[in-house]
């Protein structure tokens, strides 16, 4: 029944031969199929597991991805449909058993459109107007209008509330405004007159009422517009008054529990329309930010998943309005809110009812919010997904506030169905799903077009939406309804209504003009399709669309001559050549629509031809001249069958031939599409333009080539398969038919091979734990699975037990490894016991009589499964008694763990191992370990403390040596802690050094010079310091040599040596007798901390010194100091920058400072002898 239909025009039932065909179709479907109809194609069944299509006789291949799941066992349906899947949440084929009715797509190749046959009026059918603003046409509304909130609180800045409604018509029409009202249930139209109420102005459209009132102009409003050709009415809108009260003044205070959720009620004000919600802390505007357990909802309350301490304070809660243009709100009344500790932490659990949507009853278009919050301890992560064949979320879903809120933009019909929260912690997981349901406003799928009839004929007028709950249809005629009741008793038998068709029989040019709607309603609202009727007398004219002055035709080829003449009714049509009537035969054909075709043309169809229209008011006719040319040929073709490897380089060749005074224009195109060397950089072109280049060669190369030859009437084709030789391409649909806690079972179907057959696959997995793609499984081998695909059982216990798996597969041929396909679906492996033990034992430390055991937890990816503890094993390294344990079932996933072993038990050794358990079983033991148990302070006490000053600023401090042995440190020896003080103050005042080894003595630096200090020794090891020592007295020296070395000077007295000289004052009485001078030397590009030192005495009376040992050709810098028992004194400055040698020996170059140059090159005569005796 289908098939015949179709071919009355022209066309043929969808052939789908590719994905990106197959995506275009269902793009199309979504944006024009809400109803998610059943559509046919021209998909079959032909037997033996094969399909193909009726349209243009070709088998379907790489298509298994556009079946629907769930299909397999449909062995008696042998039709393809397109349907829409809420179980897999997309459109896709469905097999169908082809006997029922609906509707079907239908193509035609783009040579064969000039056989559609069209048929088109418009506005300005039948009249010349050059402003195609000025035609003339009935009223259309452009700008429907949109419901207002007038804010009550903004008086004072504006006081007017205004609606509009714009139309598009000419002559330009005039509006009117009604309010809706209602009298003992019937409605009630209230003109909204200007003249009768001084607050209304109307001006092009817009409705201003001044100084609204509440209680008087609250309600739903509608406007019309009007002119000669008729009325339009726009959608009802409502006009609101928004406000929002105050907060009640006082509020309870809050309690909640340490580790448990808390959930903090608003008990906002009342309020219209809807409120934003915030809140603050302490005082405004302090706005509580959202962390991992704080979270503000859409309900307005405040939500704690585990409360802390550092939540308590003080908290208020704050509206602002939201869907319209005002700035108001209200602050609530701030309340303590008391976190009171608690001996257990709370279990995970959902509370109020999430997860929820906001809104709860959403319509297509609107955003729309899933929330999700759990309480319990340790604060819970969030996952979404949406139940289905695939678990994914639509593809414009977003998550936000820590993964909480599952972000639906502008949702659709295909949105519907069960999103899914789950909240995990490391201890335990909660799902649950939340429903949504999706209204939709009526929109229109056929909407009216404006229908221009002929005097006398049939209208039938289909108007169809589509809209959740269903909608109801109602017609109206320049805005009246058009009710059997309403129509004139004459035409009730001509005019007729039922439900979204109206059909007018014996249309009548007085009566039947005019602007009809359809109103398409439910319980959301209602919506206006538009359209005008015209009815036309015109005589036959070919004044605006005359035939072209002469049509080109190729011998043996198409010719359109196109006739269009304006005329109603629709003219007859009659065509001449030379003057001779033609007669439609099967080479030459008269369509309906008065189009001439040919086929084949010949060299005796050249000529003029005349096209006669009539009609009952009248004829017309006009003429053009045929010409008839020859089609080009080509003398050279590409080779049909061509092979190169991949990244390789070759080149097509085609040459045509054409009628002399025709231009010849080459063009090359890949599988349809046109090459444009200049974009493509594997492309160029030879030095004839039939010729083309192809450089480094991809995949993307492979195809069929198509050279056309064209001239201005016609053009030729050739054709060239080019097969790139390469790793096969990725494979596709990667499913998983199996999974369990270790093993999978993958299908997918195969990409193309590329020149070798495949031979085997590796296959890679990533999980939520490891987002790098890992190797499963290498040169796997396949086996053949249902629709031409392939599968694998993958054993070996390769998978993790308890994550989420994501899989590609990349195939292999004797080119090598291909490209990996897009990742599959997520799958979730089985739950299992815990397959590692604890790592990393170890502990010590804390108080005396405790055993700390520390272990590192298991990672999440080790954890198997839900509810993971723990258990300790442990015993004295000497005993021979069995393992002593204790169980922590009830403290999860913890890594520390504190066994009291008695006081008398300090640092002893113990010998531990632990285990972990999850809610499948126990895992393995970790080895033994030694740990020692908690340290006790040391009894040990240092003796014979004695001490001598180092210097001006130090002491050394020495003492016995002390027993370490475990009785008397009771525990590992650390070091010794000094305690010193001025001896003329209290011990109070001390300072504390923590000498951090084992030896028996300790130099106290940063003292001050010629003082008495007081110091007492300690042990100390992990559990602190010991009994003190007796104290002892001691003095330190006088200070250092207060000032520096003055006037120092260098002289050369060979090429490795010179001679220092200075001045110096002499000392004082805090200072320390002089014991000499260090001169100090280093090489310039050195750190300081390199340098060395010249002693140089205090025996004789002269200030000097030399320094030997020098390097030629280096810098040196230096500089000169006292030293005394009081330690090293200030060191001359600034420093001296010299070098020895240079381009004759003894040469000096020296400077007083580093950035100037006090002395340029000094030559003696010292130098002169010694480059005499090295001569």
């Amino acid at each position: 029944m289908i098939v015949p239909l179709v071919g009355n025009y022209n066309a043929h039932l969808l052939s789908v031969n590719t994905m990106e065909e197959h995506s275009f179709i269902i793009d199309w479907l979504h944006q024009n199929d809400p109803q998610h109809k059943t559509w046919y194609t021209g998909g079959v069944d032909t037997g033996m597991n094969s399909w193909k299509w009726t349209g243009d006789d070709t088998l379907i291949s790489n298509l298994d991805q556009a079946f629907l799941p769930g299909q397999e066992l449909e062995v008696e349906r042998k039709i393809i449909a397109y349907n829409y899947s809420t179980y897999a949440n997309r459109w896709g084929f469905l097999k169908v058993f082809g006997s029922e009715e609906l509707p079907f797509v239908c193509e035609i190749h783009k040579e064969m459109l000039h056989l559609i046959i069209i048929n088109e009026r418009g506005l300005d059918y039948g009249m010349m107007v050059r402003d195609k603003r000025k035609i003339p046409r009935a009223p259309k509304i452009t700008q429907e209008p949109i419901t207002t909130i007038f804010d009550t609180s903004g008086r004072t800045e504006s006081n007017d509330a205004s609606i509009r409604c714009v139309a598009d018509g000419y002559p330009h029409p005039r509006y009117e405004w009604f309010k809706e009202e209602y009298e003992n249930n019937l409605l009630k139209l209230v003109p909204m007159d200007p003249m009768q109420d001084t607050r209304l102005s109307i001006t092009d459209g817009e409705l201003t009422i001044h100084k609204p009132d509440q209680i008087q102009d609250r309600g739903k409003y509608h406007c019309r517009a009007s002119n000669q050709f008729g009325t339009v009415v726009s959608q009802s809108v409502q006009l609101g008054f928004g406000f929002i009260n105050q907060f009640n003044i006082k509020r309870t205070k809050e309690q909640g529990k340490e580790n448990w959720g808390k959930a903090i009620y608003c008990d906002p004000p009342q309020h219209f329309p809807s409120v934003h919600y915030y809140w603050a802390r302490d005082y405004f505007p302090n706005l509580v930010d959202e962390d991992k357990r704080t979270f503000v909802s859409q309900d307005g309350n405040l939500y704690f998943s585990s409360l802390e301490n550092i939540d308590r304070g003080y908290y208020s809660c704050n509206v602002q309005t939201v869907g319209f243009a005002s700035t108001t709100g209200r602050t609530g009344p701030f309340f303590q809110l008391e976190v009171l500790s608690h001996p257990s932490s709370q279990q995970l659990q959902f509370p109020n009812n999430f997860p929820k949507a906001y809104p709860d009853a959403p319509i297509a278009g609107q955003d729309v919010r899933l929330e999700c919050v759990a309480f319990g301890y340790p604060v819970p992560s969030y996952n979404w997904t949406r139940k289905g064949f695939y678990n994914e979320l639509p593809k414009n879903a977003l998550t936000t506030s820590y993964n909480r809120v599952l972000i639906l933009p502008r949702v659709s019909i295909e949105d519907m169905g069960d999103y899914v929260c789950t909240a995990s912690n490391g201890k335990n997981s909660v799902t649950k799903a939340v429903t949504l349901s999706i209204q939709a406003k009526p929109v229109f799928t056929i909407p009216l077009e404006d229908m221009h009839m002929d005097r006398g004929a049939i209208l039938s007028w289909l108007c169809e939406a589509f809209g959740i709950p269903d909608v109801t249809y109602e017609w109206l005629k320049n805005g009246e309804l058009l009710t059997f009741n309403a129509i004139p008793v004459e035409d009730r038998e001509r005019i007729i209504v039922r439900n979204n068709v109206l059909t007018i029989h014996q249309l009548n040019a007085l009566r039947d003009p005019g602007v009809y709607q359809c109103r398409a309603t439910n319980q959301l609202g209602s919506t206006y399709s538009t359209g005008q009727l015209r009815v036309l007398t015109l005589r036959p004219s070919f004044l605006k669309y005359p035939l072209e002055p002469e049509t080109y035709a190729v011998e043996g080829g198409n010719a359109t001559i196109a006739c269009r003449p304006e005329g109603a009714p629709t003219p007859r049509f009659f065509w001449r050549k030379d003057g001779q009537a033609i007669i439609s035969d099967q080479r030459r054909r008269i369509l309906p629509n008065g189009y001439l075709i040919i086929h084949p043309v010949n060299y005796g169809d050249a000529g003029m031809y005349a096209c006669l229209a009539e009609n009952t008011e009248g004829r017309d006719q006009s003429q053009g001249k045929l010409l008839v040319l020859r089609s080009p040929q080509f003398i050279q073709l590409p080779q049909k069958e061509n092979f190169v490897y991949k990244n390789g380089t070759m080149s097509l060749q085609c040459e045509a031939t054409s009628d002399q005074g025709l231009d010849l224009a080459y063009a090359w195109y890949l599988n349809g599409i046109k090459i444009e060397p200049k974009t493509y950089p594997h492309y160029s072109l030879g030095w004839h333009p039939g010729i083309i280049h192809l450089h480094n060669m991809t995949m993307a190369e492979s195809g069929i080539y198509e050279c056309l030859a064209k001239t201005p009437v016609s053009s030729v084709r050739s054709y060239a398969t080019v097969e790139v030789h390469s790793p096969p391409g990725p494979v596709g649909g990667v499913q998983v038919l199996e999974i369990d806690n270790k093993d999978v079972m993958l299908a997918w179907s195969d990409g193309a091979p590329n020149g070798r057959a495949i031979e085997n696959y590796m296959i890679e997995g990533r999980t939520q734990w490891h987002p790098e793609w890992m190797l499963i499984a290498d040169r796997v081998l396949a086996a053949p699975s249902t629709h031409n695909r392939k599968q694998a059982r993958i054993n070996g216990h390769l998978l993790s037990p308890w994550c989420k798996y994501e899989f590609r597969i990349s195939a292999r041929n004797w080119f090598g490894l291909g490209e990996p396909s897009e990742s599959s679906p997520i799958y979730n492996t089985d739950t299992d016991r815990p397959l590692k033990f604890p790592s990393n034992v170890g502990g010590g430390g804390g108080k005396v009589g405790d055993l700390t055991i520390t272990w590192d937890t298991l990672l999440p990816q080790d954890q198997n499964a839900p509810g993971v503890w723990y258990k300790v094993f442990f015993k004295e390294s000497d005993s021979n008694r069995d393992y002593r344990f204790e169980e922590l079932r009830h403290r999860g996933n913890i890594g520390l763990h504190v066994v009291r072993v008695g006081i008398k038990n300090f640092y002893s050794i113990y010998i531990v191992k632990v285990q972990a358990f999850n809610d499948r079983g126990a895992g393995p033991i970790s080895p033994e370990v030694e740990i020692f148990s908690a340290e006790d302070l040391p009894l040990a006490v240092p003796v014979q403390i004695a001490a001598w000053p180092h210097n001006s600023t130090a002491l050394n401090v020495s003492w016995l040596p002390v027993d370490t042995s475990r009785e008397s440190i009771r525990g590992k020896l650390i070091g010794f802690r000094l305690k010193y003080w001025l001896s003329s103050q209290s011990p109070l005042s001390s300072t504390y050094y923590l000498s951090r080894n084992t030896s028996n003595w300790a130099l106290i630096v940063g003292l001050n010079p010629n003082t008495h200090y007081s110091v007492t020794v300690s042990c100390y090891n992990g559990a602190g310091a010991g009994a003190e020592s007796e104290y002892f007295t001691e003095l330190t020296f006088k200070s250092a040599p207060i000032k520096p070395p003055t006037s120092v000077m260098v002289q050369p007295i060979s090429p490795t040596k010179i001679k220092v000289t200075w001045r110096y004052s002499a000392i004082s009485s805090v200072e320390e007798s002089l014991l000499g001078f260090k001169i100090r030397y280093w090489e310039a590009d050195q750190d300081f901390s390199t340098y060395t030192d010249v002693i140089v005495d205090l025996g004789g009376s002269e200030l000097e010194g030399e320094v030997s040992g020098l390097v030629p050709g280096v810098m040196y810098k230096l500089r000169v100091l006292g030293y005394s028992q009081g330690g090293d004194g200030r060191m001359s400055s600034p420093s001296w920058l010299f070098q020895i040698g240079g381009s004759a020996p003894g040469q000096v170059y020296a400077y007083s400072g580093v950035d100037r140059v006090v002395g340029a090159s000094i030559w003696i005569v010292l130098s002169l002898i010694l480059l005499v005796v090295n001569l």
